[in-house]
């Protein structure tokens, strides 16, 4: 289970690095909130490391949206650098929830931790198989792509998903500290992920409707 837990979350941060910062916004989600749980159990030490990676990833970021630079001096993270990130992640979930002097959080927080790059991984392979092709083979049906196809900007998209990423986070925190039971938090989990599930798969009937909503809103107030 630990092996398949690390590749499939190195895997899940290599397929999010769609967009410009959308990788580093959500490393930087999943280690501020890793940061948080290590210092609220006494941790200093983790803490310290994760806050040390978010402080490199900040820079990285900036760079890779183009500022201050502009354009011309972007750089870009590549599969080393996100297999890396994904590692680092999986590496700070293990110590954090398996290792006896250092347990800082329930197992089942580690899934709120990474909800986005996990939920949109599952999502997307089991979508590739039931179209009868390869779980690896690339498209363009990532939660990023879908949201630049809706009309969101590259900016406003890179926004709303890591605001996403920083709710689930958050939620996770909260219900640990909060002691409440794993059992409850791994069914709210499987909800959430089957709501996302559904809302991807139907992205676009759901869509269409919302528009046709706006447009039935915007010709009552233009008629008032």
């Amino acid at each position: 289970i630990t092996i398949i837990a690390v590749i499939g979350a190195i895997n899940a941060f290599n397929m999010v690095d769609g967009i410009d910062g959308l990788l580093g916004g959500l490393a930087s989600v999943t280690f501020t909130a890793l940061g948080t749980v290590f210092y609220i159990s006494g941790n200093s030490y983790l803490a310290t490391v994760c806050l040390l990676i978010v402080t490199a990833l900040i820079p990285y970021i900036m760079l890779n949206l183009g500022f201050p630079l502009g354009r011309r001096f972007k750089v870009f993270m590549g599969d080393a650098g996100s297999m890396f990130i994904g590692f680092s992640v999986v590496w700070m979930l293990i110590r954090g929830t398996q290792e006896p002097e250092v347990i800082a959080f329930k197992p089942v927080t580690a899934l709120w931790l990474i909800a986005i790059p996990l939920m949109d991984m599952t999502t997307i392979m089991i979508r590739r198989i039931r179209k009868g092709h390869s779980p690896f083979k690339p498209d363009r049906e990532h939660l990023h792509h879908i949201c630049q196809r809706i009309g969101l900007s590259p900016l406003m998209t890179l926004f709303i998903i890591c605001f996403m990423a920083s709710v689930c986070a958050g939620i996770g925190i909260w219900a640990d500290l909060s002691g409440v039971a794993e059992s409850t938090m791994f069914i709210a989990f499987l909800i959430l992920f089957a709501v996302y599930f559904m809302a991807i798969s139907y992205i676009w009937r759901i869509t269409t409707f919302i528009k046709k909503l706006f447009h039935h809103y915007q010709v009552h107030e233009d008629l008032n």
